[in-house]
């Protein structure tokens, strides 16, 4: 795709290659022009820098670079949509004042000081014809003050080049250019003055003496350069300049005569075609359209060349015949208008560039009407015009237009693209529940489409983010969505992605069977699939261990995850000997749930554990301590006590490093454990603690800690309450400050059953309580344990309103899981 500006921005385009002609950067100045033509302009403008810097160039031709580098960022910023500008444009405007630091003792640094001006100019230009087209007063006042301050910029510049070109005369002070070349570039600077008088005049409204001033000054400046050679390189956009000012005041048989006359010198094809663009404009201001095509009948080629004036004047000409074809209520014409218009932008955007298909654009949302249009493309492209000009309202009208209309001519595809564009316009207006309606509502009408699921899962991500919006987070909509997109898509890497954040959510609120149900749905293919067995661990054990502290559990549930857990072993193993991390955590997850959660499961848990030690020799140590704690265990189980009791023999005679992490393995284990296993496991721990005892002053202050809090843990598993707490007493003795040990002796004091014991409890709740920060996870343990205190103490009313209290000034309660627990004593105090 190749950018061509108009004949008037030739000046910014070519840079000052007429003019230096001697220069030695000719192929530094093509291979710019190349990739600006592709619009390649990032490696455009890094070229350009890279030049600047290069120890290679002379001081003219590092100038020559910088004015270079401005107009690679001007062509960038004139090809932006309008969000995007800012940024190049205040890029091309810091060349300058970075050059001239840079390089203060620059004589050429005119060259840039032209250039910048130039890009000044592009940007007057293209603001004052968005403030036309959709009549826009800001932004044409803007231009108005813009267009001054150019003007001026160039009043400056011609009397600094005509000075330079003044003393160049003189042989015994020559500067960096020769006479002809600060000739030729004081004729292209009262170029572009007049061009900046020519913008100037327009910025202000038709008929007004200000406009006629303006337009005025540009033929006055410019007619002593349509008197000049060709050779010169300024009398072509010198005459098409002069042409238009004319047509702007109304003097149309004037500039018509201009056209022709310069047609009769056969100037080269881009002027001849911006010629008759000219006259086909002559025409459109007559309203003779008729004349305006004949003009585009005669082709839009000449000399194999094309024009992006002279297209884009038939793009007018198609625009003016559209609108009168609506007056007169033909629809056969209004549809054929239509078309052609369509045809003319698309080969505006694919032959010369985004600014010529911008403009276009800006034409159709300023002034043309779509309302009956079936022209799909045509409607999109007025509806991103709104979206560039951030009108939302405009976009989303004819986004659901262009939808309606591809419906009605059985245009599935052309429907769904609409209707995505229309939500993404929801997004950048950022009203996320309408992007959501549209999101949603699109994927499930074109449910085939390859990107369907993606896209309802994109509706379920924003829905996510209005959730958050509230306090409490309204969540059932966000879940609603997850459900609904697993029950359409259930396949595939969006349906993994859905089911994972439908777990994670699940799981965030204590909904333990859901979030394994939901991890169990992600397939071994995902990339989540390692996070998903992870999942599956966490969230069933709490399941497990919830319902068999219920008296709920189900065997058919176990099963069914320890099947899931055994199929990632056989299912993944590679051909090597060396199991994945994930197929390690799917055994011991494996084990653990025979043993904890079924009869009799003792021989296949340790089935399972020594193949996946004798297959892992290598395997972390803590994972291989845990799994040595679960053989332990399932031989217990087995009735093999003596073989368990030389399991332990064996740990005894290793390092009291090892024994440590053998107690951890069993600490993590009892904290998942079924009521009817923990009693097991607290007396294995027991016997480890009874084997560390000896060795307790080689092991660090953390971890003595460590063991002291498991034997208390141990001791209450195993029936012996009054020794946990003792040991918890001398602990708080030894360590007043430790949140975690003052927690511990609270726990343990409400797990008595006498009402001294409840008192010790409520009073050590209330200490914690008070010495708690609000809000933080041991507060709200402790108001929640008080209310659980006043139940056990018969005086359920003061425990309501410990509850009430926290409802009514910190309605999250913690968060989901705390929340719940807070809901369970409730319901336990109302249903005694």
């Amino acid at each position: 795709m190749y950018i061509r500006l108009a004949i008037a921005l030739l000046f910014c385009q070519a840079g000052f290659s007429v003019a230096w002609a001697d220069s030695g950067l000719d192929d530094d100045r093509r291979m710019i022009d190349g990739l600006l033509q592709r619009q390649l302009f990032v490696l455009a403008e890094r070229y350009a820098a890279e030049r600047i810097v290069s120890d290679a160039v002379s001081p003219t031709d590092r100038a020559e670079m910088g004015a270079e580098l401005v107009r690679a960022y001007t062509l960038h910023a004139m090809s932006s949509s309008p969000y995007e500008r800012d940024r190049w444009w205040n890029a091309a405007a810091s060349v300058l004042p970075q050059f001239q630091t840079q390089f203060p003792d620059s004589a050429a640094l005119i060259i840039i000081q032209v250039q910048s001006a130039n890009s000044m100019l592009a940007r007057l230009r293209l603001l004052r014809q968005e403030g036309e087209v959709f009549n826009d007063d800001a932004k044409l006042a803007e231009a108005q003050s813009l267009a001054a301050e150019v003007v001026q910029q160039y009043e400056q510049l011609q009397k600094s080049v005509d000075e330079m070109l003044r003393l160049s005369h003189n042989a015994r002070q020559p500067g960096p250019f020769t006479p002809d070349q600060l000739l030729a570039l004081s004729r292209r600077v009262t170029l572009s003055q007049a061009e900046a008088f020519e913008e100037q005049g327009l910025s202000y409204p038709l008929d007004s003496l200000d406009r006629t001033s303006g337009m005025s000054q540009a033929i006055q400046t410019v007619e002593p350069l349509t008197k000049l050679r060709p050779d010169t390189g300024v009398l072509w956009p010198s005459r098409l300049l002069e042409m238009r000012a004319l047509r702007w005041l109304g003097r149309l048989d004037e500039a018509d005569a201009r056209a022709a006359f310069l047609l009769q010198q056969q100037p080269p094809a881009q002027v001849a075609l911006a010629a008759n663009a000219e006259r086909i404009r002559v025409a459109l201001a007559r309203n003779d359209l008729e004349a305006a095509t004949e003009i585009i009948n005669q082709g839009r080629e000449l000399d194999g060349q094309i024009s992006p004036e002279f297209d884009f004047a038939c793009f007018e000409t198609f625009l003016a015949l559209w609108k009168q074809a609506e007056e007169a209520k033909n629809a056969a014409d209004v549809q054929k208008w239509q078309n052609r218009s369509a045809a003319v932008v698309k080969q505006l955007d694919q032959l010369h560039g985004s600014y010529w298909a911008r403009r276009a654009e800006q034409q159709l949302t300023g002034t043309a009407s779509t309302g009956g249009t079936e022209n799909l493309d045509l409607i999109r492209r007025t509806a991103e015009g709104y979206v560039r000009q951030q009108q939302w309202a405009e976009a989303l009208k004819n986004y659901d237009l262009g939808a309606a209309a591809a419906r009605r001519s059985n245009q599935g595809s052309g429907e769904y693209e609409m209707r995505l564009a229309a939500a993404a316009v929801a997004l950048k207006a950022n009203d996320l529940p309408d992007a959501v309606r549209r999101l949603r509502e699109t994927a499930l009408e074109f449910p085939a489409q390859k990107d369907a699921s993606l896209r309802h899962l994109t509706a379920a991500y924003y829905q996510s983010q209005i959730a958050r919006q509230s306090n409490p987070p309204q969540l059932e909509p966000y879940i609603a969505l997850l459900r609904e997109n697993l029950s359409h898509w259930p396949e595939g890497e969006p349906a993994a992605q859905a089911a994972m954040w439908l777990a994670q959510i699940e799981f965030s609120q204590g909904h333990w069977r859901q979030a394994t149900e939901a991890y169990l749905q992600i397939p071994p293919t995902s990339t989540h699939f390692a996070s998903a067995v992870e999942g599956v661990r966490q969230a069933s054990l709490k399941w497990f261990q919830t319902s068999a502290s219920n008296g709920q559990l189900v065997p058919m549930d176990v099963k069914k995850v320890i099947d899931y857990f055994e199929k990632v072993i056989l299912q993944s193993s590679p051909e090597g000997p060396e199991w994945t991390p994930t197929m390690r955590l799917a055994a011991e997850s494996a084990a653990q749930l025979w043993l904890n959660y079924t009869n009799q499961g003792y021989g296949s848990a340790k089935a399972l554990l020594d193949v996946a030690l004798q297959a892992n020799p290598n395997a972390p140590e803590g994972w291989r301590s845990r799994l040595e704690s679960l053989q332990v265990i399932a031989l217990a189980g087995l009735g093999n006590l003596n073989e368990a009791k030389a399991k332990l023999q064996q740990a005894r005679d290793d390092s009291p490093t090892h024994l440590f992490e053998v107690l951890q393995a069993l600490g993590q284990m009892s904290g998942t454990a079924s009521p009817m296993v923990r009693p097991q496991i607290a007396e294995i721990e027991l016997t480890v603690i009874g084997m560390l005892k000896p060795n307790l002053g080689q092991l660090d202050a953390a971890m003595q800690m460590v063991i002291h809090l498991r034997e208390a843990e141990a001791l209450a598993a195993s029936g012996k309450l009054d020794e946990a707490i003792q040991v918890y007493q001398q602990l708080v003795a030894d360590h007043p400050n430790e949140e975690e040990v003052q927690l511990g002796l609270a726990r343990m004091l409400s797990r008595g059953t006498t009402k001294p014991l409840q008192e010790q409890a409520l009073t050590h709740w209330r200490t914690i309580s008070r010495k708690s920060r609000t809000k933080s996870p041991a507060w709200y343990e402790a108001k929640l344990e008080i209310a659980r205190c006043h139940v056990k103490l018969g005086d359920p009313e003061e425990a309501k309103q410990v509850v009430r209290y926290l409802q009514t000034l910190y309605p999250d309660m913690g968060g989901p899981e705390m929340k719940s627990r807070f809901v369970q004593l409730m319901q336990q105090i109302s249903n005694p």
